[in-house]
């Protein structure tokens, strides 16, 4: 789906005891040469000083229409 020019810009984090919150933005070129930007927030839970568990949050309405295109009313 991500076909070239993938990059992701940190904007900031966030670190209370275990838990990590990273805000970012992904851009990149889609298969049918649309461009892609979307921001993310990833939430890490470490045990162990290792990641444990990760939750993935972004606009999904936002990445289907890049992706789709806008859906028909």
């Amino acid at each position: 789906m991500f076909v070239r020019d993938v990059t992701v810009s940190f904007h900031g984090s966030h670190t209370d005891g275990e838990r990590v919150t990273v805000e970012a933005t992904m851009t990149a070129t889609l298969a049918n040469g649309n461009r892609y930007a979307n921001d993310y927030c990833f939430v890490f839970e470490l045990r162990d000083e290792l990641i444990h568990r990760a939750r993935e949050y972004v606009d999904t309405a936002r990445g289907h229409r890049m992706i789709f295109g806008e859906a028909p009313q």
